[in-house]
């Protein structure tokens, strides 16, 4: 057997010594999860069960996947940001010192001296960079939804975390090339120092997104817990016709055998726990005698709902 081999397979047997630890670890986050999610919709089933851990495991595979995502683009946009104000503190610098600068450039044309490696290694460098730049935008433009509002919310995240990133990569570097010269007290002040930042890294973005950005908007609502939630933009909800008189005329739509459609609604949560909730919008009368809209609620058993989802095709 190869040494490669052999050190492949001492990694898979560490891994699996703590696959039950990790396990445990995923299925209760999952919970904390879907426990925050109840606080977010103001709903908490009576009858909720734990033992579906499959689901509670695949609900924190998604949320670090996408979470993942949320702090890698807004790292990219924070070195976008970065790069493009030393660019145009360089071009200050140059307009300040034309004279100057313009002098010793022209000099150093007739001395440089040319490293191929060097650039290509450079010019590589520069493409990672403006991918990763590139996709970074593009994710972080499809977490806040594209709106204008949310720019400078954007902005202070992308570039918080680039400090903080930046701040723990040094850390990791210099504790690295110094840490046979520290006592046990500075490795243990330098490893807590470490901690904190980490946890600030992976809570206050998190929060300060949550508290910002829209519901219907939300990526880490729509997609982690996709599993729990089906709004109509794609999908059809139906209802037994026994619960159709729990909704308004309005929003009954067309009958399938013993289904009837339910329009411009949302289920909030299915799944878990007897009952799903169901959501629609509706109008009532303040105490000013004004129509105001509100949000009204349904529960209504999970084998009386049935969800049938619709996909685009594109050719």
């Amino acid at each position: 057997m190869s040494e490669f081999l052999k050190f492949l397979f001492l990694k898979i047997e560490w891994l699996i010594g703590f696959s039950g630890l990790i396990t445990k670890f995923i299925i209760g986050f999952g919970i904390c999860l879907i426990l925050c999610y109840f606080i977010y919709i103001d709903y908490f089933p009576t009858d909720l069960s734990l033992g579906d851990g499959l689901l509670f495991f695949l609900i924190t595979v998604k949320f670090c996947f996408v979470y993942l995502l949320f702090l890698g683009s807004h790292y990219a946009l924070g070195n976008t940001l970065v790069g493009l104000l030393s660019v145009l503190k360089n071009i200050c610098i140059t307009l300040f010192y034309f004279r100057e600068k313009l002098a010793k450039k022209l000099l150093n044309l007739f001395f440089i001296k040319l490293d191929l490696k060097e650039s290509v290694d450079r010019i590589g460098k520069f493409f990672i960079k403006f991918l990763l730049s590139v996709f970074g935008l593009a994710f972080v433009f499809a977490f806040y939804g594209g709106k204008l509002l949310n720019l400078i919310t954007m902005i202070f995240l992308s570039l918080l975390l680039k400090f903080c990133i930046d701040k723990i990569i040094n850390q990791l570097k210099t504790e690295k090339l110094n840490n046979e010269n520290l006592t046990e007290n500075e490795k243990d002040y330098k490893n807590k120092k470490l901690l904190l930042m980490l946890v600030y890294i992976l809570i206050v973005p998190s929060v300060v997104y949550l508290f910002y950005a829209g519901k219907d908007t939300n990526i880490f609502i729509k997609n982690t817990l996709g599993s729990v939630r089906e709004d109509d933009k794609n999908s059809l909800i139906y209802i037994k016709l026994v619960f159709k008189d729990f909704f308004p005329e309005a929003r009954i739509g067309e009958k399938k055998g013993e289904y009837i459609e339910i329009k411009d609604a949302e289920v909030l949560l299915r799944g878990v726990g007897k009952n799903a909730l169901v959501q629609y919008t509706s109008k009532a009368k303040d105490q000013n005698g004004n129509m105001v809209p509100i949000k009204v609620k349904v529960e209504i058993p999970n084998d009386s709902l049935l969800i049938i989802r619709r996909t685009h095709n594109q050719k």
